[in-house]
């Protein structure tokens, strides 16, 4: 094998790699939204509220 091959060989395993990560993070996030839409819920926060909310937490606000 060349070392050419073993070169794109090494990085498909790391798209694979950046894919799954991406994938999992992804999850994470849709996650972390649905636990967020239930606390504001509990909480009687409105969108704008909420907005409110995160930014003066320095959190991006989508």
């Amino acid at each position: 094998m060349s070392d050419r091959e073993t070169a794109i060989i090494g990085l498909r395993r790391e798209i694979k790699i950046v894919r799954a990560a991406v994938r999992d993070l992804k999850g994470q996030n849709e996650r972390w939204r649905k636990v967020c839409v239930m606390l504001c819920g509990v909480a009687g926060l409105d969108s704008g509220q909420f907005q409110n909310l995160l930014r003066a937490e320095s959190l991006p606000v989508e």
